[in-house]
């Protein structure tokens, strides 16, 4: 089979590692007081050459999906209106053999990057009482 170096969002590797026994409670910190799966800041870094020829090549396609955010457990209610979506994390999932084989990844320590602004105050601040940053506004960049 092939590998690949391809990021996972969240909303994916979460069930993921439910149906797992190592990890049935899915993506929590651990000892250390950081989760096992790194996350990230969502910057690509693409030489355009190689780019171009690939979105040639696609025609620019790329996968799409719909991930609504609830109001509550029960999944009964949109928090906010849902969209069709398509993630750069994706981009990888096109590529050939050989393009795929000039994928890879940094790892830098958190504080020192781009810290989004996506959450309200009062997720934020249940996010932060878990030790996860809170995304707010007070907090981000």
């Amino acid at each position: 089979g092939q590998e690949r170096t391809v990021n996972v969002e969240y909303n994916q590797l979460d069930p993921l590692l439910r149906a797992t026994e190592e990890y049935k409670e899915g993506d929590v910190n651990d000892s250390s007081g950081y989760s096992p799966f790194p996350g990230n800041i969502n910057q690509l870094v693409f030489k355009l050459d190689a780019y171009n020829k690939i979105l040639q090549r696609t025609k620019g396609i790329m996968p799409d999906f719909v991930n609504p955010k609830y109001k509550d457990s029960n999944k009964t209610v949109f928090k906010k209106p849902t969209r069709l979506e398509c993630m750069m994390q994706e981009f990888p999932t096109v590529l050939n053999t050989n393009e795929s084989q000039r994928v890879g990844f940094t790892q830098a320590a958190s504080e020192i990057c781009f810290s989004p602004v996506k959450n309200n105050v009062a997720d934020g601040t249940a996010l932060q009482s878990k030790g996860i940053a809170a995304g707010t506004g007070a907090t981000g960049e």
